[in-house]
């Protein structure tokens, strides 16, 4: 009777030390791009955040046939949706949330660096509706439509003292009630957002 060894099988230590040299090359090279695209993600998730919730609120306008209200505080970082059961066009009785947006998506905030927005304007504000009322607000009405034209304009605050554009995210709203997201491409045709 033969007993057979089997043939042992595993790595050797020269073939895992190079797989650990393999991976940290490829993590050496790869950080740079991961610490870069960091803020493009939560910046992007915030702008669609606001979206949702703006969407979300015009459809409860129409649902519920009254005012909906979103009010911008932009030295605060937040903005808060109303329920305007009375329609009176005031911060309405019942607060519906209350969104910082700092704390929610670090280090995004209402903001923009100088130059033209999608319709191709000079950007005076990093959130402008309408009136310049205080606090900034949109109404949004149980016809679907909105009281004003306007925009909303985040960026990572780092964006803000170096200049860089290509992570500002709009969202618009105009009268008929649409609400657009936008991203600006510096090298983008007709314009810079898209």
């Amino acid at each position: 009777m033969r007993i057979r060894l089997r043939d042992k099988k595993g790595f050797t230590m020269i073939e895992l030390l190079i797989v650990v040299a393999i991976i940290g090359i490829t993590a050496a090279v790869a950080s740079p791009y991961i610490i870069d695209w960091i803020p493009t993600m939560r910046v992007n998730s915030a702008a669609r955040d606001l979206v949702s919730e703006m969407q979300l609120a015009r459809m409860k306008a129409v649902s519920e046939r009254n005012d909906y209200v979103i009010t911008f505080d932009t030295a605060n970082n937040q903005y808060s949706i109303y329920d305007d059961g009375d329609n009176d066009g005031a911060e309405a009785s019942e607060l519906v949330k209350t969104v910082d947006v700092d704390t929610e998506h670090k280090g995004i905030q209402f903001g923009y660096v100088a130059g033209k927005n999608p319709s191709n304007e000079d950007i005076t504000g990093s959130v402008q509706f309408g009136a310049t009322s205080s606090p900034i607000r949109e109404t949004f009405i149980p016809n679907g439509t909105a009281k004003y034209n306007g925009s909303v304009y985040l960026i990572p605050t780092e964006d803000i003292t170096s200049s860089r554009r290509d992570r500002q995210r709009a969202i618009t709203v105009i009268q008929t009630g649409r609400i657009k997201l936008w991203k600006y491409d510096a090298g983008g045709s007709p314009g810079p957002w898209k």
